[in-house]
């Protein structure tokens, strides 16, 4: 049985791994990643990685995984701060994947690689440099999608459970969508697919006591 202390050791070289082969891969593609080049950079034996990991490919879904996670994490904490504020969340949520995705190339070419690679250039040329086995996309934007649609009903029992799936799952495919055909700006683009949002639901905008502007949850669906 593993010590805490070994567990801790282990924990703590799978992050500095992590973390050195994400800067590889940013900098010079997947393809050009080599696993004894990282167990040289975070001062390493080579063995210890590979028993750690297994492979290269087994270190390319690790990594893919762990940015999966640390979105999905950002996500779920950025929309526990809008409890009743459903044009609020939203607009944070798409806010916070498009910035995301513009600070990390890798999440980036995850989230997009479902699409079709010749919209975009520079999105062919990072699925290419970055993994070969960007399979994991379909099921995080399903993720994401789940964990938009569990907020939603936790914050607004009365709404339609299939209604919710559809428009959470709608709304995540739309912020992807900006991702590989840019059109407006990251504010404009929340603000719009927010509106969607509300609308499909059957939500309206309310106008609090101080003029701010809200969302009246106990409105019902068309």
């Amino acid at each position: 049985m593993a010590t805490p202390l070994r567990e801790s050791y282990r924990a703590h070289l799978r992050r500095r791994v992590l973390e050195a082969a994400y800067a590889e891969t940013v900098e010079k593609g997947w393809e050009k990643v080599r696993v004894g080049h990282i167990a040289i950079l975070i001062g390493a034996p080579r063995a210890m990685l590979y028993k750690e990991f297994g492979d290269k490919q087994a270190l390319g879904e690790a990594l893919v995984l762990h940015e999966a996670d640390r979105f999905l994490a950002g996500i779920k904490n950025l929309l526990a701060s809008y409890p009743t504020d459903a044009a609020g969340g939203i607009q944070a949520a798409v806010h916070y994947t498009l910035a995301e995705a513009e600070r990390s190339p890798l999440l980036r070419a995850v989230l997009v690689s479902h699409r079709d690679p010749a919209l975009e250039t520079d999105v062919l040329n990072a699925r290419k440099g970055m993994l070969p086995l960007i399979t994991t996309s379909g099921r995080l934007l399903d993720v994401a999608s789940e964990a938009l649609a569990a907020w939603m009903h936790q914050q607004f029992p009365h709404l339609d459970v299939t209604d919710v799936q559809n428009a959470t799952d709608a709304l995540v495919r739309l912020a992807v969508s900006h991702l590989a055909l840019p059109g407006a700006d990251a504010e404009a683009t929340g603000q719009q697919i927010s509106e969607v949002a509300l609308r499909y639901l059957g939500l309206r905008r309310s106008e609090t006591a101080d003029g701010a502007r809200g969302v009246d949850p106990a409105v019902t669906a068309r």
